[in-house]
């Protein structure tokens, strides 16, 4: 046997169908906001992130979406939304569901560990999640909704992921504040005026 290493495969793993519109995007506002906050975590410098684990990401999240659908979950995939005026800011949700309460999804695959998960009623996830509560908000802030769910592989042990679902209920203060939260920051930064 021969083993040749391809190095330069040339596969592009970040490669999608979906189109962006032009213009200022929701994670473009969440991303530099916990650039900010979490530099350590979140600044990659000039390097993107893992396309690997994006690819991963993608991957899991079609696969959900399979799996929801064969549950009986009556859900879609929306597309793009714009946030009101006079902002008009870009936004995709990975799915609403119509089953009795319309809900916003979000669906993550991490390399995050799931030691400090709950599993019990709370008012709150771990620190850990605050980027993805961040954007799950401003996304039901920009849609007038008031239920979520997360659902999330983690795979700090990569031979023994773990899955976790959250279902979320928010209140109008919460939305409201963490609107604010992104647009200041949003403003700061000049991509809105």
């Amino acid at each position: 046997m021969i083993v040749t290493p391809v190095l330069n495969h040339g596969i592009d793993f970040l490669a999608s169908d979906l189109v962006r519109s032009p213009g200022l995007h929701a994670s473009d506002i969440y991303g530099d906001l916990y650039k900010h906050l979490e530099p350590k975590r979140y600044d990659y410098g000039d390097e993107p992130p893992n396309p690997v684990l994006m690819a991963l990401g993608t991957a899991w999240e079609n696969h959900f979406e399979y799996l929801l659908t064969k549950a009986g979950f009556k859900i879609e995939r929306p597309g793009e939304f714009m946030s009101p005026p006079p902002h008009n800011v870009a936004f995709s949700p990975d799915l609403l569901q119509y089953n009795g309460v319309t809900k916003l999804w979000e669906i993550k695959l991490t390399s995050m560990s799931a030691n400090d998960m709950p599993t019990e009623v709370g008012d709150s996830l771990p620190p850990k999640f605050n980027k993805y509560l961040t954007q799950m908000k401003l996304y039901a802030r920009w849609l007038e909704l008031y239920d979520g769910m997360l659902a999330v592989v983690l795979l700090h042990k990569p031979w023994d992921p773990q899955f976790r679902l959250f279902q979320l209920r928010w209140n109008d203060r919460e939305l409201i504040e963490n609107e604010r939260m992104c647009l200041n920051h949003a403003r700061h930064t000049g991509r809105i005026k």
